[in-house]
């Protein structure tokens, strides 16, 4: 396995899980340099939250920072960003489906999704592997990805495979439970991030791959 990346934070993660898009921003712009300059894999900018600018635009007067997080689109390119062999994005959405007249009064949770490429150059697989501090309880080998992964997290993954060209990606999820319900949800998947991009740009590494400890490819 290639060596760690040495990383100098300056700005630690906020611990607070209604800080706003623009102090979430200050954490991640600090993997800019060893991002374009260094070894590190891409680490998107900006929180990720809406499907849509139409979806964006809904939260408008109803949350205090729309307009500094992103898109799925601005995330999910087809081609690796900077030609790196994995792509890492927080998101930061509400929970539960948006239906009926309530939608704007939804809890919100973060977690971490990665676009990891294979290894091998040859091979063109690639796979999505999400990251929630909370996972689903019922999670396992046997159960379908549709079943356990809810809301947005479903939707940004149908969104890869029917416009990225992921449509026969494997779908991993975390199922270590050992942080639930401590309400640290935006730290804890901070932490992640960092810890993720330390290992540096490297592409899936199987059994070995520590970024896959304690996760589960789940069923199509």
């Amino acid at each position: 396995m290639q060596s760690t990346v040495p990383l100098t934070l300056l700005h630690e993660a906020p611990s607070d899980p209604e800080s706003l898009g623009s102090e979430i921003a200050t954490f991640l712009q600090q993997f800019r340099d060893p991002m374009i300059n260094g070894n590190c894999p891409y680490i998107h900018m900006r929180a990720i939250s809406f499907h849509s600018d139409q979806d964006r635009a809904n939260w408008i007067g109803y949350m205090p920072d729309p307009l500094t997080r992103d898109l799925f689109s601005n995330f999910g390119g087809s081609d690796p960003k900077y030609k790196k062999n994995t792509q890492i994005g927080l998101f930061s959405t509400p929970t539960g489906q948006l239906v009926g007249n309530q939608w704007q009064d939804r809890g919100w949770h973060v977690y971490v999704v990665a676009i990891v490429r294979d290894a091998i150059p040859d091979r063109k697989g690639k796979r999505i592997l999400i990251w929630d501090c909370d996972p689903v309880p019922t999670a396992s080998e046997t159960t379908r990805w549709r079943s356990v992964l809810w809301g947005r997290q479903r939707t940004f993954v149908d969104y890869l495979r029917k416009h990225r060209a992921m449509s026969k990606a494997e779908i991993w999820y975390n199922t270590d439970d050992s942080y639930s319900g401590r309400n640290q949800c935006l730290m804890l998947s901070l932490q992640k991030v960092a810890q993720w991009a330390s290992l540096g740009d490297i592409g899936y590494l199987g059994s070995e791959d520590p970024r896959f400890q304690n996760c589960v490819k789940l069923k199509p």
